[in-house]
């Protein structure tokens, strides 16, 4: 079967698939890179995929088109910044002032007298919509180094002093992110714990989407990956599950 799809969902799919081919020596499992959600979930529409992965709702369009969408796992959407920077924690307030372009300098929220380089994501992906929806309508008017992939991302938080970015929790955990310290929001830390108790509202979540008619093999893939049997796997890499 072949699978494409977000960004942010596609490695953790991919850790499952991992684990389903060890329990199912008869499976083949391919993914297609350089295919966003839309183009993925329209592959699965006209069967050139067999599976997409979401990080959204489907749209009325594509709900339209004999689909069907199975949430599998939630992850927090996190603010990050690179070791030795000692804040630990931002207020959404905070958030809204660095990302609106009114705190500059992280002095002014309680950290060193360092100016604050601003990483974001382009407009389109999934952890930008929920950074706007933190920015509660205000616009970002910060001058920001804008990544184009999640792991453009990762890599710019490991590597620039006293930079500020965010990204999907589970992805600096199977990217293994080093010397980047997930910051507390609204004093909450998100986890897999805080997720599934709705302390921190701040998450994505991933569904496999698949033809309604969809071969005996994807569907059990499908359920595989939404089953206690994938539990194992989310735990490790600090996914809630799906609802």
């Amino acid at each position: 079967m072949r699978i494409s799809g977000s960004g942010e969902g596609l490695p953790v799919v991919q850790k499952l698939a991992e684990a389903y081919t060890r329990e199912r020596g008869d499976a083949r499992i391919e993914f297609a890179a350089g295919v966003n959600t839309g183009g993925a979930i329209r592959g699965v529409a006209q069967g050139t995929l067999d599976l997409a992965v979401s990080a959204r709702p489907l749209s009325p369009e594509e709900a339209r088109e004999a689909l069907v969408s199975r949430p599998f796992a939630r992850d927090a959407v996190v603010f990050a910044v690179r070791l030795p920077n000692p804040v630990l924690g931002l207020s959404t307030s905070q958030v809204r002032a660095i990302y609106g372009g009114i705190a500059t300098n992280w002095q002014q929220i309680g950290g060193p007298a360092e100016p604050i380089i601003v990483l974001n994501r382009n407009e389109g992906d999934s952890g930008h919509g929920v950074l706007m929806k933190i920015m509660n309508g205000q616009p970002v008017r910060a001058r920001t180094v804008v990544l184009n992939k999640s792991k453009d991302m990762v890599a710019a938080l490991e590597s620039t002093p006293y930079a500020l970015g965010y990204a999907a929790a589970g992805l600096l955990r199977i990217y293994q992110a080093r010397n980047v310290r997930v910051l507390a929001l609204d004093s909450v830390m998100p986890s897999a714990d805080s997720i599934a108790r709705g302390t921190y509202p701040w998450h994505l979540t991933y569904a496999l989407i698949s033809r309604r008619d969809a071969s005996p093999a994807v569907a059990r893939f499908v359920d595989f990956a939404a089953g206690p049997a994938a539990l194992p796997v989310l735990k490790e890499y600090g996914y809630a599950a799906g609802r």
